[in-house]
């Protein structure tokens, strides 16, 4: 009697218990319009000892508390690059200094002396508007936005329209980069809204943040290429994605 209450007091105790996390995954199932591909995580670390930063960007050495796991692919790589992914990708990070892996700059004031451009300028209207517009010359923020408004420029626009009647050298050739004229803040300790990509890279989004299938592509087959193992060929799929 005392043995079986003993041993019905140990299972109690072990089902009311919370069960420890499983921090590394065993398999993961990847859904995808070619057929669903069962991921052998555990097999390709433990068995062939492939450390985690060969294919985890963020890590460094392998995780080993709960709180020091890797990042999963998705949090990075989205399937679509949608209004969705921008809005719920930062739930993904544990702390923002994942931030400025993307979000690599950002601008605040513009390197600009109002005293030493009058010295070059005939008058006030080689900038500003003229006096039918503004009797007297005012600050562009008064009328321009952020956004475009009832046909007005955004101060943007019509800052660099501005800019460029008097730098057309610069502006004609192009410039490499917009701290040629606005300061750049220190990104580790920023707090705003950050940027879109498009403002400053003319290329697709795609290319500039890979979708999870090509980062999955390139990161496996190039890998079981390399290691002359494994699926990797055209007429391979089979061997990676199932149909049920």
């Amino acid at each position: 009697m005392l043995a079986v209450a003993a041993l019905l007091a140990v299972a109690v105790f072990g089902y009311v218990q919370p069960g420890k996390t499983q921090h590394m995954p065993v398999r993961i199932l990847f859904k995808n319009n070619g057929g669903k591909v069962i991921f052998s995580h555990l097999t390709h670390h433990r068995d062939y000892q492939i450390d985690c930063a060969q294919c985890h960007h963020d890590r460094q050495s392998a995780p080993v508390t709960e709180n020091d796991s890797a990042l999963a692919c998705g949090s990075c790589h989205p399937n679509e690059f949608n209004e969705q992914f921008v809005t719920e990708h930062i739930d993904s990070f544990k702390d923002e200094s994942y931030c400025v892996r993307c979000h690599h700059v950002e601008y605040s004031s513009v390197n600009f002396d109002h005293d030493e451009h009058t010295g070059f300028a005939s008058d006030c209207s080689d900038c500003h508007h003229g006096a039918e517009i503004e009797p007297e010359p005012q600050k562009c923020t008064n009328c321009h936005q952020e956004k475009p408004v009832n046909g007005l420029l955004s101060m943007r626009e019509a800052g660099h329209e501005s800019c460029a009647n008097c730098h057309d050298d610069m502006f004609d050739k192009g410039l490499s980069s917009c701290k040629t004229c606005h300061n750049s803040v220190d990104m580790t300790k920023y707090q705003g809204d950050y940027t879109s990509c498009s403002d400053c890279h003319d290329v697709e989004v795609r290319e500039l943040v890979i979708p999870r299938m090509n980062a999955f592509h390139d990161q496996c087959l190039s890998c079981h290429e390399s290691m002359g193992v494994g699926p990797y060929g055209p007429d391979e799929c089979n061997q990676c994605h199932i149909t049920r």
